[in-house]
This record gives structure tokens, sequence and C-alpha cells, in this order.
């Protein structure tokens, strides 16, 4: 059953995580990891662990830690 002129089966690639969803407790933003903000060099499917240390809410100037994340 070893015919060396088979190719072996590959199991599937896992399944990247589903993107999340980032409110501003603050004032309400909402940054989409799907979506990124591209306006702000921040590309779209940047998870938010990957968003800049020192970014700031555009609405309300509040850093990260003033996120949490939501459901949709």
């Amino acid at each position: 059953m070893n015919d060396p002129n088979t190719t072996p089966a590959t199991a599937p690639p896992p399944a990247a995580a589903p993107f999340k969803t980032w409110q501003c407790i603050l004032c309400g933003f909402i940054y989409d990891e799907a979506a990124g903000m591209p306006g702000e060099g921040i590309p779209p499917g940047t998870r938010w662990a990957d968003v800049p240390e020192d970014w700031i809410c555009p609405e309300c100037s509040a850093g990260k830690q003033d996120f949490e994340m939501i459901e949709i």
C-alpha cells in the first residue's frame, strides 16, 4: 500500500481566527480588525495586537488601553 508514486494526503491549513471588533469605552469609536484603518496607515486585516501601542482613538484621543473587545 506504500506506493511511492502517490502524493500523501495533506491536512487542510488551520482556519484563521475570526477578526474581532474593539470599541473605545470613552467615545464608542469602533476598530474592526477586518477593515483596519487604511487612512491611518493600518491595513485591512490588522489584528488589535499588531496596532501600534502608541495609536490613539481618532475620535477622542484615548489610548489602546481604553478599548475593549465587543461582539457585533
